[in-house]
């Protein structure tokens, strides 16, 4: 074998076990950002759901709110009135805070 042949064969060898070392925490780095992106993934859901519950919550609040506002549920006076308007001012802010939450997820 020539001697160039051999440091051809030589620096085979050293790319192959470059390769090899590099391959292992390829593979890690895989896993890692897999269980990374499920935890992301569990996190956007369980943010979800709670988004979900806050909007129900407010949207309820809100509508009962109105029925009352409206004296739907019979009449009220003008501290009432005011303390309604008050709660529904700030649920919607609320509302509105939650619905940019989930446009972010």
């Amino acid at each position: 074998m020539s001697h160039r042949a051999t440091h051809y064969t030589e620096l085979e060898e050293t790319c192959d076990g470059t390769l090899r070392s590099l391959q292992y925490p390829s593979k890690q780095l895989v896993v890692v950002s897999g269980k990374r992106e499920t935890d992301i993934q569990k996190e956007s859901d369980n943010m979800a759901k709670i988004t979900h519950d806050f909007r129900a919550s407010l949207n309820i609040i809100i509508g009962y709110a109105e029925l009352m506002q409206n004296e739907v549920l019979g009449k009220i006076n003008e501290e009432q009135r005011r303390s309604l308007s008050d709660i529904l001012k700030y649920s919607k802010r609320m509302l509105d805070l939650v619905k940019d939450i989930d446009k972010r997820l």
